[in-house]
């Protein structure tokens, strides 16, 4: 090459070449990402949700099959106290199923109350499929049932994780005595960036907006979070506390991870809800 200038029309056509080149770049990206949208907005319920449907043995107390209002059959757990104080419903976390709280929800009842654990829909040997409205659907009907057994001042209900969301739908819907709301995040959207970073928060169709919900939950409330949570950042769970109406508490814990607090604090966890417990003077029938 001598190194003279490009002619005029090889200067265009090169010109044209490129901006040809960066035009079918930038719409490969439109497309692809448009694409993985849309997929994960198929799958967005891969992405919360892992269930179990094996593995769940025989009931530590009582075997209870729900009917929920459309019409999915629900399964859970439902353990006695001789003296029972009050009821606590839990609602579980995102993952395994009520066999991996076997040890939890007789702890629970160990503090002196009647335990009701559900598997929501598509866990353990509960029917369906999860999502949003299945979940609520799952815990009204858990509540319904205990209605059979005992009143609504007395019970108490504790969501773990996602099971904050329909912990606080059930406590902003219908009377309780109280809510536990354990290591749960504000609401799905603002979650979602921290899953896949640039997912836009919008076009997240699962809510569970317990941020908004607990401003208007009157019952007493009790969050429970652990500062080094390594899923469901600790301000979050500090922003729930500070959204709540009163009368509230919380439990900052100094360590230990989102799913075992039980085991690395278990006498500091019992004991923190047992004095919850204590707050409504529920007291034996």
């Amino acid at each position: 090459m001598d190194g003279s200038p490009l002619p005029t029309e090889k200067k265009s056509a090169l010109l044209a070449a490129v901006k040809r080149g960066v035009r079918t770049a930038l719409v490969t990206t439109v497309v692809t990402l448009g694409i993985l949208v849309v997929l994960l907005m198929i799958f967005e319920g891969k992405l919360i949700y892992f269930p179990a449907r094996d593995g769940v043995g025989p009931s530590p107390g009582e075997d209870v099959w729900l009917t929920a209002a459309d019409g999915v059959k629900i399964h859970g757990w439902y353990l006695k106290h001789p003296h029972a104080m009050g009821t606590i419903l839990h609602l579980h976390g995102n993952a395994g199923n009520l066999e991996d709280r076997r040890d939890l929800v007789r702890n629970l009842c160990a503090l002196g109350v009647n335990v009701l654990a559900i598997d929501y829909r598509g866990y353990g040997k509960s029917e369906g499929t999860p999502n949003e409205q299945g979940l609520y659907k799952d815990t009204r009907a858990a509540y319904d049932w205990l209605l059979t057994k005992t009143t609504a001042d007395r019970i108490i209900v504790h969501g773990e994780s996602v099971g904050g969301g329909p912990a606080c739908e059930l406590a902003a819907t219908v009377p309780c005595a109280g809510l536990i709301v354990q290591s749960a995040f504000t609401s799905a959207p603002d979650m979602a960036p921290r899953v896949v970073p640039w997912f836009p928060k919008f076009l997240v169709r699962t809510k569970f907006d317990n941020k908004a919900k607990v401003a208007r939950i009157t019952c007493p409330k009790l969050f429970i979070h652990s500062r080094r949570d390594e899923i469901v950042p600790f301000d979050m769970g500090e922003a729930l506390f500070a959204a709540a109406a009163e009368p509230k508490q919380c439990e900052w814990f100094s360590g230990g991870g989102h799913n075992d607090l039980t085991i690395s604090y278990p006498k500091k966890y019992y004991s923190r809800l047992e004095s919850f417990l204590a707050l409504f003077e529920i007291k034996p029938r």
